[in-house]
């Protein structure tokens, strides 16, 4: 009986405990939550900024939308809204930005010759035909590329989009996606009408037929068809920010800071972009969100107190490129937050597992996020407007990635090409991995640079490497530099001192190339006189050198 009891009173001690947590949350809006997590598997809502570690610890358990100076407005799943609950925060579920009570104007027969206007949004079935479309209507000039068919048989689809494009060449690799989040809709159509438009215009407007001629651009308008189609196949209303198992994609992707899974196991659309970007050596590229108006860029999972990327300032320099442009036409209020329109990510909200961070430090490649409009599904009739103030930018940043240093980098005697690493010397950052590397096919490197001078290395295994100083890179200009290395053995060593004082040691460090099995060192005037180690340590010298 007195076990009973106890156990009685274990149970009223754990209801009223959970009872205790949601003491300060409203009956309407804990009503107003479960009812959405219900229908949609999300619930989005807002409350005051909490303190700093308080907040940082949210960071890590929710999806953090958007932070002002007061607010903060996030989604989550049941788990992570239960986890939220805990903290004894109030808060205000809002209306789902994927649902909405206008027309959207969807479409599901849609013949792309006839477009015009660009003021709908597409069944699913018709994006997979407008996709075809682009193949069948340009076979020079477009392949469509399927990374994914998820469970629901939508399919992760890229455009490749480049002049003569059944001839291999060594062309600079370019990334656009959108709609990661499946309720931020505006660069879904923009990212559709941009591979149009290239289509279209090539051998009228100079500069898209210089892009195509020089450049591959790889664009997937829909990176979660699921979430945006989550409503069904025949409307976008309904969509929603995960994904159809409930991940938030844009927190799914191994981390710098905190490993390899931050929020759990890889979603198959992040499998998929992970496998897909591990292979093409893309010089630069861009995701589109939507909630905001700015240009996000790296890192997302620092501050610029705690850490700034090497390319701090041709990241500031590219973000306001892009903005600056925008404001040309576009009204005032647009895109104006933070920094007239730009903002480090992390010093907006820290976040783990974005794919911006991920495409920069595991994948070498120049990374932004780009928040293309404050409201998330937008009304169809504002879609021609929003290309009209992003449209310019857009070429505009594929462009950027021409501009700085480029070359080829080849074996010295048989000219075949060489995967090598490009390093600028007291500039890049072994640590964020900022440098690059030239393609294993054709050997060709792009690194984009402000205008400067630099000292450049090139490395690769089995080769010597070479170091070029006084590197000129002019404003928007190309500065080529093609590099033959030399392979085979290559003796070099570096010293702990080079200053020795009367009687001193010093510990030698093999820096040889080529992966040498022996080892024959000759110490002039040290002792011992000749070692056969590959770090020989503690060599002392009765006489001072310099």
């Amino acid at each position: 009986m007195k076990k009973v009891i106890l156990f009685f009173l274990i149970c009223q001690v754990i209801v009223f405990s959970s009872i205790g947590q949601q003491q300060h949350h409203s009956p309407e809006q804990l009503g107003k939550a479960y009812s959405y997590l219900e229908k949609k598997g999300e619930v989005y809502f807002s409350f005051n900024k909490p303190e700093k570690l308080q907040f940082e610890k949210i960071l890590q358990v929710i999806s953090v939308d958007n932070v002002t100076a007061e607010k903060v407005f996030a989604y989550a799943n049941e788990w992570e809204f239960e986890s939220f609950l805990s903290e004894d925060i109030p808060f205000e579920v809002l209306n789902h930005p994927g649902d909405v009570d206008f027309e959207l104007n969807m479409l599901s027969d849609i013949n792309v010759k006839d477009i015009n206007e660009w003021d709908f949004y597409p069944t699913y079935e018709a994006y997979e035909s407008m996709m075809a479309q682009f193949e069948t209507n340009f076979p020079d000039k477009c392949k469509i590329y399927n990374i994914k068919t998820l469970a629901s048989g939508r399919k992760l689809l890229f455009a490749k989009v480049t002049s003569n494009i059944n001839q291999p060449a060594a062309k600079t690799r370019f990334m656009y996606t959108s709609t990661m989040h499946g309720d931020e809709t505006t660069g879904y159509i923009l990212m559709l009408r941009l591979i149009d438009y290239f289509l279209n215009n090539y051998g009228t407007d100079p500069k898209v037929t210089y892009i195509l001629d020089n450049m591959e651009l790889w664009i997937c308008p829909a990176e979660n068809p699921d979430g945006t189609y989550a409503g069904g196949n025949n409307s976008v209303n309904g969509s929603t920010r995960y994904n159809a198992n409930g991940t938030d994609l844009n927190r799914n992707y191994p981390n710098p800071v905190q490993g390899t899974n931050p929020s759990g196991p890889h979603e198959p659309e992040t499998v998929a972009m992970m496998n897909f970007t591990d292979t093409m050596g893309f010089v630069m590229s861009a995701n589109f969100h939507g909630g905001a108006e700015c240009v996000n860029y790296p890192w997302d999972s620092w501050t610029s107190s705690e850490k700034l990327h090497a390319d701090h300032l041709w990241w500031q320099m590219v973000s306001h490129e892009y903005a600056d442009t925008v404001h040309l036409h576009s009204p005032s209020s647009y895109m104006s937050e933070f920094d007239n329109g730009i903002t480090h990510g992390g010093d907006w909200y820290v976040i783990y597992g974005s794919r911006q961070d991920f495409n920069g430090y595991y994948r070498n490649i120049r990374e932004l996020t780009i928040e293309i409009s404050n409201t998330k599904l937008i009304p169809a009739s504002q879609l021609p407007a929003h290309w009209n103030y992003n449209y310019r930018s857009l070429i505009n940043y594929i462009y950027r990635a021409t501009i700085g240093l480029k070359g080829t980098v080849t074996d010295a005697e048989t000219g075949e090409p060489v995967k090598a690493k490009v390093f600028i010397n007291n500039y890049d950052n072994e640590e964020d991995n900022s440098y690059v590397f030239s393609r294993e096919d054709f050997g060709n490197y792009y690194r984009p640079l402000k205008a400067g001078t630099y000292s450049v290395t090139f490395s690769a295994e089995g080769y010597g490497p070479q170091t070029f100083t006084d590197v000129v890179i002019q404003n928007n200009q190309a500065t080529e530099l093609n590099v033959q290395l030399q392979a085979g053995f290559f003796a070099n060593f570096s010293a702990d001192i080079t200053r020795i004082p009367e009687g001193g040691t010093v510990n030698f460090i093999n820096e040889s190339y080529g992966e040498p099995t022996q080892f024959a060192w000759t110490f002039e005037g040290g002792t011992p006189a000749t070692s056969n180690l590959e770090n020989p340590s503690s060599i002392q010298y009765n006489q001072a050198w310099t």
